[in-house]
């Protein structure tokens, strides 16, 4: 018998060594442990692995089934960095912008994500973080509304619960948005703040526990996903209060902000470490380069060389993509 999650490691390694894209590697390892879920429902775990056969000879068959062709969008995302250098520069040295200017080393995963070809609400979330952070950026530099167009990373969260399969998801998605349109319009509009007026935040880390629990109840490790979720969601909690702490009483807005990074590292270092999937390396440096540019520029007065830190993600992605 080979394990569950002994098989999916090794079909997903076999899918790599194939060139399979991972958009559909990701399709193809979901679909799998479904159905290997609910043949440990009937009991008949072992011998379903046994008829898969080697994941090497599927993962052959995929390929074979697959016709690949070298896309366009492969050599944008190549050329991406360079891109992103060439904005960067033009906007420092001819506008004296370095600042906010580094937002083009997002054009890097960003046009990753789009090379993907990945479910429209799939991509809408991957790309909701870099999009979110940009408007942020932009809003709080030339008009010094860090407070309240933070609660715009909320919307990553609106936009992730869309996905869901329940229609329960999809209100929870819709109170999200309502939710950080109408705080915003207030804060800017009626009362520039009233502490009781955060409260209306409250239901959502609520909702992504029962958005959670539904979709344990889809996969049959409820319990599981319970726990899990929970962890995730007291943890967002506890840095949003300590978010608005440190903004209500000491005016960190920016960059306060910066410890909602914490919560997608902690997501990945979580799907790593605790569920042994596989995380390539990449998927952490966006996060952390933006931590670190932050941190040296702000305190550092290093804005003209902090942007450094933006190419550890094409050179992350080089020494360590297996694709």
């Amino acid at each position: 018998m080979m394990p569950k999650l002994l098989f999916l490691k090794n079909l997903e390694d076999a899918l790599k060594d194939c060139d399979i894209p991972r958009a559909e590697r990701t399709e193809i390892l979901e679909d799998y442990a479904q159905m290997i879920e609910e043949a440990t429902v009937h009991g008949d775990v072992e011998a379903f692995i046994e008829r898969l056969g080697s994941p090497k000879s599927m993962a052959r068959t995929f390929a074979k089934d697959m016709p690949r062709k070298k896309q366009r969008s492969e050599k944008w995302v190549a050329v991406s960095p360079f891109i992103a250098l060439i904005i960067f520069f033009y906007a420092g040295f001819a506008h004296d912008a370095w600042h906010p200017a580094w937002l083009a080393f997002l054009l890097i995963p960003v046009i990753a994500i789009l090379s993907e070809r990945n479910a429209l609400l799939e991509t809408l979330t991957a790309l909701s973080v870099f999009v979110v952070l940009s408007v942020f950026m932009i809003v709080g530099t030339y008009w010094g509304l860090w407070h309240p167009f933070w609660a715009l990373f909320l919307l990553i969260a609106g936009i992730a619960f869309l996905q869901g399969r329940h229609w329960l998801h999809k209100l929870f998605g819709l109170y999200t948005f309502a939710v950080v349109v109408g705080f915003i319009l207030y804060v800017l509009l009626i009362e520039p703040m009233h502490d009781f007026v955060l409260l209306v935040f409250l239901p959502i880390p609520i909702m992504g526990l029962l958005s959670s629990e539904l979709d344990g109840l889809f996969r049959q490790k409820s319990r599981q996903a319970l726990r899990r979720f929970l962890g995730f969601a007291l943890f967002a909690i506890g840095l949003l209060v300590i978010y608005l702490y440190l903004g209500i009483n000491a005016g960190l807005w920016h960059p306060g902000w910066l410890l909602f990074m914490l919560i997608p590292i902690a997501g990945l270092l979580h799907t790593q470490w605790v569920e042994k999937v596989s995380v390539e390396p990449v998927a952490y440096t966006p996060f952390i380069a933006v931590i670190l540019f932050f941190l040296w520029g702000e305190y550092g007065n290093a804005y003209a060389y902090s942007w450094l830190v933006f190419l550890m993600i094409p050179i992350t992605a080089i020494l360590f993509s297996k694709d």
